[in-house]
């Protein structure tokens, strides 16, 4: 601030980047219609080509494929659901040791699962009954 005045609005044919009319220098790009449907500020960019379009790109791709638990966290977060099965006084039989076994992968699973985020994409491609994976290609083994 503040912004660089720009008399007509204008593509420049080699890069790509428009250069939106501003008669103001103290004053965001805006749209009224936007303003009026989140009552909230805002500060409109066109990111439509260049190095703005490919951080966009990059911010949505990482934010959509994001982990959110990191391998300590996950690491701890197991550990702790596990203490219990670690007491060697707590020794069972062959059967009981397959059913303590699935109990313990129940448990580790209860344990991370409601740590998980979810994104938006994610939540939407599960209640619509989505594939996890789409392709243009059937590929051989």
């Amino acid at each position: 601030m503040p912004r660089k005045l720009v008399p007509v609005s204008t593509i420049d044919p080699d890069t790509g980047h428009i250069s939106m009319r501003r008669s103001d220098p103290w004053i965001n790009n805006f749209n009224e219609y936007l303003i009026a449907a989140c009552r909230s500020n805002m500060d409109i960019k066109f990111i439509w080509s260049g190095n703005d379009a490919k951080a966009l790109i990059y911010y949505i791709t990482d934010y959509v494929t994001k982990v959110t638990l990191s391998f300590h966290d996950t690491f701890a977060l197991v550990q702790k659901s596990t203490t219990s099965y670690m007491n060697p006084s707590y020794q069972t039989d062959k059967a009981d040791a397959i059913e303590k076994s699935r109990k313990l992968i129940l448990r580790c699973d209860n344990t991370l699962a409601p740590q998980q985020e979810l994104s938006g994409v994610q939540v939407a491609s599960y209640l619509m009954n989505w594939n996890d994976h789409y392709t243009t290609h059937k590929f051989q083994d």
